[in-house]
């Protein structure tokens, strides 16, 4: 998964737009778009056009479920803290996703509750794995707990995130995550192009 603040790390939707559409031609299946901001159908289109040039990739909208509702994405990422105030209002017949951190006293998932409540997410991004740069203020959490957090989650599918790069990718997966979802590493790369096809020749090899 490609994660990007589509307003942070690009100057327009158009740059957002070139440089989404080469992720996923280099291997990239699912993009996850953080935006707080209003609905617009600015970026309803944006989303649209993505959609309509490649419709076998995933499209995940973070947070705005109306966003999500009124474009042709194909699901929501909700934060850990929200889930309970945004899960209400999505719609089953999208693909949900969560972000899950483990409490550093209990090594428990922070505002868990039942492992029976419905609707179980379809994937969890866990983290924050190794040292990020966009979070660099949060802990590293390793990888000895994928295991644990599929056993939690039902079985969902766990994506790690935080400081995964294309040489850390196999060690991840060898140790039970499912996939990654980078941001910096992609974004802030001299050759995006070649991470990609690293970090996509890593995930087939497990």
């Amino acid at each position: 998964m490609l994660v990007t603040d589509i307003f942070k790390d690009f100057p327009n939707l158009n740059e957002a737009e070139l440089f989404i559409t080469m992720s996923i031609k280099y291997g990239v299946n699912m993009v996850q778009l953080r935006d707080d901001s209003q609905c617009d159908n600015e970026k309803i289109s944006f989303i649209n056009k993505i959609k309509n040039k490649f419709p076998n990739a995933l499209i995940i909208i973070n947070s705005n479920y109306i966003l999500a509702q009124q474009s042709n994405s194909d699901g929501i990422h909700i934060k850990e803290s929200n889930w309970n105030k945004t899960i209400k209002n999505i719609p089953t017949n999208m693909i949900i996703g969560k972000s899950v951190h483990l409490d550093v006293d209990t090594f428990k998932p922070n505002n868990f509750g039942n492992s029976n409540e419905l609707p179980i997410p379809n994937y969890i991004i866990f983290g924050t794995i190794f040292t990020s740069s966009t979070h660099p203020e949060i802990k590293p959490i390793g990888i000895n707990y994928f295991r644990k957090i599929k056993k939690i989650y039902n079985n969902s599918i766990i994506l790690a995130i935080g400081g995964i790069n294309e040489k850390n990718t196999k060690k991840i997966i060898e140790a039970g995550a499912d996939g990654v979802a980078i941001k910096s590493g992609i974004i802030n790369s001299i050759n995006p192009e070649k991470i990609i096809r690293l970090t996509k020749n890593a995930l087939l090899k497990k």
